[in-house]
């Protein structure tokens, strides 16, 4: 086994660095990237590149368009450099998946009585990306998804314990959610990358804090805020294929509580702010 580590890293490391991900970059006509998790990507010419998650794509159809905006010419075979802005466009209908899970995820749906309604959920995104050295990559992202009601609909916010699955829900279950971020890769040789990314997400409405079966009213009214930051570390493997691993911490509002004595020796309760961290994990095949 460390023989076999040994001689793939040592492949790797004779091949140029794998180039940064998620960023504002169209590959160039025919090529293709996909991972476990990560979306699979196919770029139909040099400005324009189709996505989808294929593990999900039959319960959940969907198709994102990016279109790169700004992408100066390079020399072939050498990264993108330059400053870079891509356009995303996405529609998605998530209704079937949710439905697959509403015995679980969503338990006041059980009954086919209140069945998931159907919607669309349409997506735009703006990418920014530069470099500040060669092979070094930072991006800014903007994007925003609403929900299109096609029917009845009784969408609640999930206020599950995992932000992660929250955000995905977010735009079916609360109509909104929106994004800034901002990320850095930087490359350690042809072997390593590192990249560090922080997001700020706000969604639709979370409703309101329950204690004992009841509204806390305005008081107790869920934030919208999400906070995420990830730091992943990218191993290149064979000539074209990275792994994945990281770390996402995530920040969110769970209508969490504490008490709190004060001078006067009367206690309150505080709202406080809940914390996830979550291990990340993937392998991503490049073709080209």
């Amino acid at each position: 086994m460390r023989a076999l580590l040994l001689v793939l890293v040592t492949s790797a490391a004779l091949a140029a660095p794998r180039p940064a991900r998620d960023t504002a970059d169209v590959g160039s006509a025919g090529s293709y990237s996909v991972g476990i998790f990560n979306p699979l990507r196919v770029a139909l010419n040099d400005r324009l590149e189709l996505e989808a998650h294929p593990l999900v794509f039959f319960v959940a159809p969907h198709l994102d368009v990016r279109f790169a905006v700004i992408k100066p010419a390079v020399e072939p075979g050498a990264p993108p450099s330059g400053l870079r802005l891509t356009y995303e466009l996405g529609l998605a209908m998530p209704t079937w998946a949710m439905r697959l899970l509403k015995g679980y995820f969503f338990p006041s749906w059980a009954m086919s009585a209140n069945d998931v309604g159907y919607m669309l959920i349409p997506r735009f995104a703006l990418v920014l990306s530069g470099d500040v050295v060669t092979n070094d990559v930072y991006t800014f992202r903007l994007d925003a998804a609403v929900r299109w009601p096609l029917g009845p609909n009784s969408a609640a916010a999930l206020d599950s314990p995992i932000a992660p699955i929250d955000l995905l829900l977010a735009a079916p279950l609360t109509g909104f959610c929106g994004r800034l971020g901002g990320a850095y890769d930087h490359a350690f040789g042809d072997v390593l990358r590192l990249r560090g990314e922080v997001n700020l997400f706000i969604t639709g409405s979370q409703g309101k804090l329950m204690v004992s079966g009841l509204s806390a009213g305005v008081v107790g009214a869920t934030s919208p805020l999400i906070f995420t930051a990830h730091v992943g570390l990218d191993i290149a493997v064979f000539k074209q294929s990275r792994i994945t691993v990281g770390v996402l911490y995530a920040n969110f509002d769970q209508g969490g509580s504490r008490i709190v004595s004060g001078s006067d020796g009367f206690s309150h309760r505080e709202r406080v702010r809940s914390n996830n961290i979550l291990p990340t994990l993937d392998f991503i095949w490049a073709g080209f």
